[in-house]
């Protein structure tokens, strides 16, 4: 074969497997969860001192994610586990619980993160300190109540060139609301640490429980297109 032809058949070869690769049909349609937490800081009502309180870390258990709809007047679920733990404060949040959906428009969206207990882990851990005037301390509150995370939308279409992302948020100035600066002042200490859990500070820690069982979590749904 002669240098030009082999040449010209080379160049053929290189655009028929350009057309292939980009006639290569998209990955189907997915959707995973994101879990973050918003807010790490709190400021108490006014009183005679300024108090607040900061989170500086915040390690969430989610071992069970669904995805509850209405498509074409039928309800339909899909169901992830997840094992591992999620940093909520990470700079980039941790996707998990992916799963591939049929294209379509769903309704009546029920998004819930069930946060469960593995062994003796808690299911929610946050570490900070409170401040009161010139008053510092360490405060951690322990979960160990299992919790759903529960958040609802109105409709998404899920088309064959994307992948989506649900990213549920906590806000945690919303968890001790409802506590004063006294309170946490008037806490019992173990080891020098304000701990609100179930067994230290139980009236402290229903509040926190009753704030993220009932609260209104929210959910954005993230749509990420494919390049052909």
């Amino acid at each position: 074969m002669n240098q030009s032809l082999w040449i010209s058949v080379a160049l053929i070869g290189l655009a028929f497997a350009s057309c292939k690769k980009s006639n290569n049909p998209p990955p189907p349609p997915s959707v995973n969860y994101q879990l973050k937490a918003t807010n790490s800081s709190y400021t108490f009502a006014k009183n005679t001192t300024t108090a607040n309180i900061v989170w500086t870390s915040a390690i969430a258990y989610p071992d069970v994610v669904k995805f509850v709809a209405k498509q074409n007047n039928l309800t339909v679920s899909f169901t992830s586990t997840n094992k591992d733990a999620i940093d909520l404060l990470a700079p980039v949040p941790i996707s998990f619980g992916t799963f591939v959906l049929p294209t379509g428009t769903y309704d009546g969206i029920s998004l819930k993160i069930d946060l469960g207990k593995t062994g003796t882990v808690p299911v929610l851990q946050l570490g900070g300190s409170f401040t009161s005037g010139i008053v510092t301390c360490p405060v951690a509150l322990v979960v160990t109540n299992s919790i759903e995370l529960t958040t609802d939308q109105e409709n998404v279409t899920i088309s064959n060139d994307s992948t989506y992302t649900a990213v549920t948020t906590i806000d945690l100035s919303s968890l001790t609301s409802g506590i004063t600066a006294t309170m946490l002042l008037n806490a019992q200490l173990s080891g020098g640490t304000i701990v609100i859990s179930a067994d230290s500070n139980h009236d402290l820690y229903d509040i926190v429980l009753d704030h993220l069982q009932h609260e209104n979590h929210h959910t954005e749904f993230e749509h990420h297109h494919h390049d052909h």
